[in-house]
């Protein structure tokens, strides 16, 4: 994830948790940010509104990638 500096919080077991723009989390998918926005709802993968703004949790991301794995 090198470049990308990722929005920071917390979750709600206290530990650290990083949280990516649009831009950042297609980019760490390899996806395009029309995508993220219009089909990731319908593909299930888990996004967060903070202040009006979409962003998307690193752990999430990787979870989900794993998901759609094509054995």
């Amino acid at each position: 994830m090198s470049g990308l500096r990722p929005t920071r919080g917390i979750d709600g077991e206290g530990a650290n948790c990083r949280y990516l723009k649009v831009d950042e989390a297609a980019a760490y998918l390899g996806l395009s940010r029309r995508w993220m926005y219009r089909e990731s709802q319908h593909h299930g993968l888990p996004r967060y509104y903070f202040g009006g703004k979409l962003r998307f949790n690193v752990a999430d991301l990787d979870n989900w990638a794993q998901q759609q794995r094509i054995s």
